[in-house]
């Protein structure tokens, strides 16, 4: 009886590997490759521009994973005749199928973590409308949130091409903009590579960051955002799953010769990472913000509420309906979120163990840390190790 061997499947990967979020799209590619005995990648490193030419003008292969960035691009994918799935989102398109973040829920996140901080004005920078649909959707989610909230809210348009350099006129432009902006307002950039701009932008501006302005990208480029000063929180939207599913949906397409009815197929962004960039808050109170500060400092010292009353001088009663009315959590539920968000940290910067974790943050007993970090983020803390790490 003779064997059944799979035809091998060439597929081409037109995706860049000039950037963080890119290259973390290609680990997911090759992790789904790994597991398929019958995929034969084809891919040459380069940028998003330096793609090769010759797999668009004639069929060498049996799929295209591809972050489409310009028209003439698109088109040849078309051309091919042959299944081709979109990482990019470029354009807002039925004939190729769509794999990414949800952007909606993306800035949903940024605007809450932000409004958790007590800010309640927004700005955004993002590129020159109409020229990548995804960054439209980003701006426009925060200007629907900040309106439907009757938040103050400013937004700027610059092309990203023209940011290189002080003097640039886009640069120049943003600088202008970041003046305007009023003292503690929460500011959101499209992708790392703007919000790292904006960050220099306050430098040569004095703005401080994060109490004049606080700022926030998106797409958790770990060279950016810890090369950034300060360092820049952002959001992981977890390429490596993305990039999985995409080589799943395609190796279904092209068993099944057909594109999936549902075009565009979206993820959930994995979490915020916190870093100084919006390390404040800020409340009209200034008990609580008394409190909030020594909490920022001693939480992972293993400070207790009790703690907290003597450092300003308040019953329990007192201070928790004064925190309730500010930022909507009681004193406990602050100092446990300072402590867990320095937990991710830790197990996504350092190799330190789990133990160690527990008692670098305040935790007395590991076993009560695992039980919350498993119920609050729906996954063990060595599970979430393996999948963050930087």
């Amino acid at each position: 009886m003779s064997l059944h061997v799979k035809k091998i499947k060439r597929v081409a990967v037109l995706i860049e590997s000039t950037r963080g979020y890119s290259r973390e799209l290609i680990r997911g590619i090759a992790q789904f490759s790994r597991q398929q005995s019958h995929w034969q990648v084809e891919y040459t490193p380069g940028g998003i521009n330096d793609l090769p030419r010759h797999w668009f003008k004639e069929r060498i292969c049996d799929g295209i994973l591809a972050r489409i960035d310009t028209k003439p691009m698109l088109n040849a994918l078309l051309r091919t005749k042959i299944p081709v799935i979109d990482l990019r989102r470029s354009f807002s398109h039925v004939d190729i199928p769509c794999v990414g973040p949800d952007d909606r829920r993306v800035i949903q996140m940024l605007f809450d973590h932000f409004r958790h901080r007590g800010l309640s004005r927004f700005a955004f920078v993002g590129i020159t409308r109409n020229r990548h649909a995804a960054m439209d959707i980003r701006r426009n989610t925060c200007r629907e949130l900040a309106l439907a909230h009757g938040l103050a809210f400013s937004d700027l348009e610059i092309d990203p091409a023209d940011l290189a350099g002080s003097q640039s006129h886009a640069m120049k432009k943003l600088i202008a903009w970041l003046k305007r902006l009023t003292y503690q307002t929460a500011v959101i950039a499209c992708t790392d590579d703007i919000a790292f701009r904006v960050l220099n932008g306050c430098r040569l501006i004095g703005r401080s960051v994060p109490s004049d302005l606080a700022v926030a990208g998106i797409g958790n480029d770990d060279c950016l955002c810890e090369l950034a000063l300060p360092t820049l929180t952002s959001v992981n939207l977890d390429p490596k799953k993305i990039g999985y599913c995409a080589a799943e949906l395609l190796q279904s397409m092209m068993e099944k010769g057909s594109t999936p009815p549902n075009s565009q197929l979206l993820f959930q962004p994995s979490m915020i990472v916190p870093r100084m960039s919006t390390d404040t808050i800020t409340t009209s109170d200034a008990v609580v913000d008394k409190a909030l500060q020594f909490i920022r400092l001693r939480a992972c010292d293993g400070i207790q509420v009790i703690d907290v009353l003597r450092h300003v001088h308040l019953s329990r009663v007192a201070l928790e309906n004064r925190f309730k009315k500010a930022i909507g959590r009681t004193v406990f539920q602050e100092i446990l979120d300072v402590r867990l968000r320095k937990v991710l940290e830790l197990l996504t910067m350092t190799d330190i163990p789990i133990k160690a974790v527990a008692l670098e943050t305040g935790f007395e007993y590991p076993e009560y840390l695992m039980r919350i970090f498993r119920k609050k983020y729906g996954q063990t803390m060595k599970v979430f190790r393996e999948n963050h790490r930087n």
